[in-house]
């Protein structure tokens, strides 16, 4: 068989294989065949078809961080290591990449020299055999194929990077330390109420330190650079319509819009880059509190012993996003309102042309959005939830000095 007939055959197997179907079993046994004749050919053949299929979902909008999360959601822990053999393998090629794309493949411990994917060698590196190789190759392969389009957030590897409009809105690592700390301070304790006050706090630290940031670009002397992007928060299902709801709730509070895709069980978050760095923060922490207090409320039985524990759930996490948003916005308002009055007209411009600068760029990635209203179908897990999240103090505070 020659290289392009493997390379036509590899779809259907692909296919086949995360289809799970009773095709599956023919297509490897078919592949295993060519592969006792010519096992470099089959290595060859996989290794150009997956890198093809990589650059495709770069294409469609996809990044390094969001397939590895999706393939977690979606796929054997057992294929991760060969996914992020193939990522890696496929950046041999480019000799530009945008610094925000090169963050991502760091944290999946991903840096150059690229090594090129053999899938052999790479088969021996894990102790696996022939037939687990080739199908793990296959379910990689089917799945990437298989991935819808995304909006695109940045440019594409290979493309020149062109140089960010220079900012001073970035967090200094003792400010993003204090507010690691006390968002794990909450994460860790078994009280709610010191949970979410914490979480209150951090929300106060990061609203005054994005104002004091943009006060510093409010200097006459300096254009405002537009340094507007996106993010996107990979959600753990179920739920996600809820926890959607929550991020949104903290990206609103801190002035940046989001989009939900629930099939994906993803939030992309649109803002400038600080409030996004800090969004994230938020939300990812508050996400981890709201699970534990669902949990501690416990399951839900109805008046003639039927389960009513997943509209109970998922009624808790929308009153609890809800009421969560209105007080880290109150949090958010009063530190506004706490500014000077000396420095509260030159801030106000900036915020409305940073405003202006995210619509523009949310209009560009999402032009067609739709708002949908989700039903509660649960009261008891509504005011379970409202109760979890007023038991937090999440006025602002005097502000912070440093």
């Amino acid at each position: 068989m020659s290289d392009q007939e493997l390379q036509e055959l590899l779809p259907s197997a692909a296919a086949a294989v995360a289809r799970d179907d009773g095709q599956a079993e023919g297509y490897l046994a078919l592949l295993g065949g060519y592969d006792e004749r010519d096992q470099p050919q089959v290595d060859r053949s996989l290794q150009t078809f997956l890198e093809r299929l990589t650059r495709s979902a770069w294409e469609r909008g996809w990044t390094p961080g969001d397939v590895v999360q999706h393939a977690r959601r979606r796929l054997e822990t057992g294929t991760e290591p060969l996914l992020l053999a193939v990522i890696a393998s496929e950046h041999r090629a480019y000799q530009e990449i945008d610094p925000r794309w090169l963050d991502q493949l760091t944290d999946f411990d991903i840096a150059p020299p690229y090594a090129e994917l053999r899938l052999t060698a790479w088969a021996a590196d894990q102790r696996l055999g022939r037939y687990l190789a080739l199908h793990t190759a296959l379910t990689v392969a089917g799945f990437l194929q298989s991935l819808p389009g995304l909006a695109r957030l940045f440019p594409l590897p290979g493309a020149p990077v062109r140089a960010r409009a220079a900012t001073s809105a970035v967090p200094n690592d003792k400010m993003l330390a204090r507010i690691r700390a006390l968002l794990a301070k909450a994460e860790a304790t078994d009280f709610p109420d010191e949970a979410e006050a914490l979480s209150g706090k951090a929300q106060e630290l990061m609203a005054k330190f994005s104002l004091d940031q943009a006060l510093v670009d409010a200097d006459p002397g300096l254009d405002l650079p537009d340094d507007s992007g996106a993010r996107r928060i990979w959600v753990e299902t179920p739920y996600v319509s809820a926890k959607a709801q929550l991020v949104g709730a903290v990206a609103s509070a801190n002035r940046c819009r989001t989009v939900s895709m629930e099939q994906l069980a993803v939030v992309t978050i649109v803002g400038a880059e600080l409030d996004l760095q800090l969004t994230e923060l938020l939300s990812t922490s508050l996400l981890v509190q709201a699970n534990r207090a669902m949990l501690a409320a416990g399951k839900h039985i109805g008046r003639y012993g039927e389960s009513r524990t997943r509209s109970f759930r998922q009624s808790f996490l929308m009153a609890y996003a809800q009421r969560i948003g209105e007080r880290l916005q109150a949090t958010a308002e009063a530190t506004q309102a706490a500014v000077p009055a000396e420095d509260a007209g030159r801030l106000l411009p900036v915020l409305s042309r940073r405003e202006e600068q995210v619509e523009k760029l949310f209009t560009k990635l999402f032009p067609d959005t739709v708002t949908r209203r989700t039903r509660i179908t649960n009261g008891a897990g509504w005011e379970a939830g409202l109760t979890a999240a007023d038991q937090a103090q999440l006025q602002a505070r005097p502000a912070v000095r440093r």
